[in-house]
């Protein structure tokens, strides 16, 4: 059986939260990865069953490769649709926030102030660290593999326990399987294969999800990843690899969203890597997405650098106004502060 986590007297204020609503938007953090997708449109299929007028609003596009999930073609995009997105933020009498811990991680195109200025209730259900207080009910649970983990842990007691349709189903596990790099981090826990057990048990394909998702890139993104290494830097003496891929790098081999997906973990296949940085150039910002081994805390640095957070082994942040090269540099510059922790696990490695 799996373990209560999730305290009930919660889940049941947010279960009223629903209950009392009609229009309901479920929204979720800038740059929507696997969690974020699968967790708003799991959680805007089970409203749906539930009569109500759900709607998924994300501040930006997600990858291509999460289009196949039902409902996906669906999602208002904010800053491609602002005015259908605003209008239903503001018809809304509850918002949802998920996979999201502060509304400044809604991005830099208006839509955090939108959701803030907002009369209508909200509902947090996230498992990044320090919650912004701006919830009715606030589910945090940082220890969580996964939002997906934690909403199915929600939904499993709504539904009294009954096996969640397929397509919820299939949502859910999308975001547990990319938030956990295909259950190679963050997921130690046996809960988290109990529930993939429940999953499959709802009639998802597991298998062909995975290839959904990771075997449904073009030639170029593997022509690009190709390069992406041949310009990795390796720092040895703090167990770090660092990659950069500027505006211009990216559109030299067709960029698309999502093409740099997995790129920060390659070099955690060296030995003697322990903290890989994947820094890439956006429209106005760097994108930072950092990954570590054993008990090197990413989120630290990510935190206390780069304006970010996120967990022990997977997080990231950004820097506004600031070149790639300048960025890249900040972060070679910070590691001499962190020696004692990379000490540590560099003295783990065996020959």
């Amino acid at each position: 059986m799996i373990t209560q986590k999730v305290d009930e007297g919660l889940i049941s204020k947010a279960k009223a939260l629903v209950d009392g609503a009609t229009n309901i938007v479920i929204t979720a953090h800038v740059s929507p990865d696997g969690d974020a997708v699968g967790s708003t449109l799991a959680m805007c299929h089970y409203l749906k069953s539930l009569g109500k007028n759900a709607t998924v609003v994300l501040p930006t596009a997600f990858p291509a490769f999460f289009k196949w999930l039902e409902g996906a073609r669906e999602v208002i995009i904010f800053k491609d649709n602002r005015r259908a997105a605003v209008n239903a933020i503001n018809q809304a009498d509850l918002i949802i926030a998920q996979d999201y811990n502060e509304l400044k991680r809604l991005g830099e195109d208006g839509m955090p102030k939108v959701v803030r200025e907002t009369t209508c209730k909200k509902l947090m259900i996230d498992h990044h660290l320090n919650p912004e207080p701006f919830a009715e009910v606030t589910i945090s649970y940082p220890l969580m593999s996964s939002a997906c983990e934690l909403l199915y842990r929600v939904l499993r007691t709504w539904n009294n326990g009954a096996l969640l349709p397929k397509h919820i189903a299939e949502c859910i596990f999308t975001g547990m399987m990319t938030d956990t790099g295909s259950f190679s981090y963050n997921s130690n826990d046996p809960d988290i294969y109990y529930i993939v057990a429940e999953l499959i048990k709802s009639g998802i394909d597991k298998d062909q999800i995975h290839r959904n998702v990771f075997n449904n890139y073009t030639a170029d993104r593997y022509r690009m990843m190709g390069y992406a290494l041949t310009k990795m830097e390796i720092i040895p003496e703090y167990g770090t690899a660092i990659i950069t891929m500027s505006r211009d790098e990216l559109n030299r081999f067709n960029y698309r969203k999502g093409d740099t997906e997995g790129f920060v973990n390659m070099p955690l296949s060296i030995k003697g890597v322990v903290f890989s940085a994947f820094l890439k150039e956006e429209d106005n910002l760097i994108k930072i997405s950092l990954r570590s081994q054993g008990e090197f805390p990413c989120n630290i640095v990510a935190n206390e650098n780069f304006n970010g957070g996120g967990h022990l082994n997977a997080s990231g942040g950004e820097a506004h106004g600031e070149q790639l090269e300048a960025v890249a540099q900040r972060l070679r510059d910070v590691l001499p502060r962190y020696k004692d922790l990379f000490d540590k696990e560099l003295a783990k490695i065996t020959d």
